[in-house]
């Protein structure tokens, strides 16, 4: 009828007009009513969801079967409540967060998480330290609470013990969680906190330490400047109270409170075994910079304000003791109890430790240099590599470095010092990496990352997981010094 109305009492161009308006609106109603009904299937139910679940796509995130092996990953970390949140949002997400459908990157929980961190600008608070340190008045009571492993271990486990060096200088709640997840009763403990740290946070850390007979805080604390001096002679310290305090460990790792392992304590027993006391030192000749070593960076400490900042001259420093070729790498690393030994005591080692206090982030080349036997074929050093320092593989850390040929491992572009802060978006392929640690992690960013990696550790431990492609580390090149 309209149509008809149309021919005859409008001209026909303009009748031709209102009538193909007429057909786009309807076409164009149709396409809405198909959309929203999708929505309504897809459980999207807001725009910016949508451009949300893009972006995770985008990603590289595909929907995968979950894995068979029976487990499911459950939250049994302690108990959710209150007490242990200050955030009540993140409370009631916990109650309901699937860890095995995050690591196994299932598409809607993975939107699901995303979504929720975005709300909350990746913006969480912590538990103060002084309400963290209140656990720790009640030893026995609060070890049974978080569910620390004390008692008896595989006896594979307890006759090879490891040893740990700890950096610690913020965030009480972070640094009892990873204590908690690395934690048995064979192995040894240092935790060295910052000085620059205020006293109540030291004595809340010594508090913690004092809950075990094999947990201790550096008998002798620095005040650690960053890319400085001081930040080796926090390892430093920690090693030799490790070495002294008459306990046996066969190797050790240094860690920063912001770490996660990514192995088992039984997983990375099976790794050091096949080690055979050669160190996972990290080395590169073709990546040094010079400056850092061939000019002068003095640092400044005040003690009174116990604060301290570096200054860096263009005046050129005198050559490396012994000739040795200063070689870069990483500062944290696997070190056999002969290597770690060698480096308090070996002459070479103690002058080449002095020569570094006027360098740039010797903690960068001070390990690479005393386990690179390629260039310094003179060395005595235990478990030290002959090969081709740019050829070593490196397995200690997991570190998404901030750089294009990297980029893909942090989804999330979050950086710190040119170092990832992981999310939930990178858990399918932390749960799967080969390496031992993995860096870094930031409750107050990403707090669901964190207590699902916690699930992950806990969980294997639980189900007696070993590592089945074991046959990978034996082929590892610095096994054995080789060539």
């Amino acid at each position: 009828m309209i149509c008809k109305a149309l021919r005859q009492n409008l001209d026909p161009k303009m009748a031709r007009a209102i009538r193909y308006f007429v057909y786009v609106i309807f076409a164009v109603t149709i396409s809405i009513i198909i959309f929203l009904m999708w929505l309504e299937r897809t459980h999207i139910s807001h725009p910016l969801q949508l451009q949300r679940q893009f972006a995770r796509q985008a990603l590289g995130y595909q929907h995968r079967e979950l894995s068979k092996n029976g487990l499911d990953y459950p939250v049994f970390i302690g108990n959710i409540n209150s007490k242990e949140f200050e955030d009540n949002d993140l409370e009631n997400y916990l109650k309901t967060i699937s860890c095995s459908k995050l690591i196994n990157g299932d598409t809607f929980e993975m939107q699901r998480g995303m979504n929720f961190l975005l709300m909350k600008n990746f913006s969480f608070p912590h538990r103060k330290d002084e309400q963290v340190a209140v656990d720790f008045q009640d030893c026995e009571k609060f070890k049974q609470r978080r569910g620390y492993i004390t008692g008896s271990q595989p006896q594979e486990e307890v006759n090879f013990p490891i040893a740990y060096s700890i950096l610690f200088h913020e965030n009480l709640e972070q640094l009892e969680r990873l204590l908690r997840v690395i934690y048995r009763p064979q192995n040894q403990y240092c935790i060295h906190v910052d000085r620059k740290s205020p006293d109540s946070l030291i004595n809340s850390v010594r508090s913690l330490a004092d809950c075990f007979e094999n947990v201790f805080v550096a008998s002798k604390l620095e005040i650690v400047i960053y890319a400085s001096y001081t930040r080796l002679l926090a390892d430093i310290n920690c090693m030799k109270d490790l070495v002294n305090n008459g306990r046996p460990w066969e190797y050790l790792l240094n860690m920063a409170s912001s770490e996660l392992p990514l192995k088992t304590n039984s997983e990375l027993v099976q790794i050091l075994k096949v080690f055979n006391g050669s160190n996972d030192i990290h080395e590169v000749l073709s990546l040094r910079i010079f400056e850092r070593f061939e000019n002068k960076h003095f640092t400044f400490i005040n003690e009174k304000t116990r604060t301290g900042y570096m200054i860096h001259t263009e005046k050129k420093k005198e050559d490396p003791p012994f000739d040795l070729v200063i070689t870069k790498g990483n500062a944290y690393n696997i070190f056999s109890r002969a290597f770690v030994e060698f480096a308090l005591t070996d002459e070479i080692a103690i002058d080449l430790l002095g020569w570094s206090a006027d360098t740039l982030t010797p903690d960068e080349h001070y390990w690479a240099t005393l386990n690179n036997l390629y260039s310094n074929d003179f060395l005595d050093t235990p478990g030290g590599y002959k090969g081709d320092p740019d050829k070593k593989p490196y397995i200690a850390r997991y570190i998404g470095w901030k750089t294009e040929k990297l980029k893909d491992r942090c989804k999330a572009q979050k950086y710190v010092h040119n170092i990832c802060v992981f999310s939930i978006a990178d858990l399918p392929v932390l749960q799967g990496r080969m390496e031992v640690i993995a860096n870094k992690f930031d409750i107050t960013y990403d707090p669901l990352v964190y207590r699902c990696m916690e699930e992950l550790i806990v969980n294997r431990t639980r189900s007696g997981a070993k590592i089945i492609n074991i046959h990978k580390y034996k082929k590892l090149l610095f096994i054995g010094g080789n060539t």
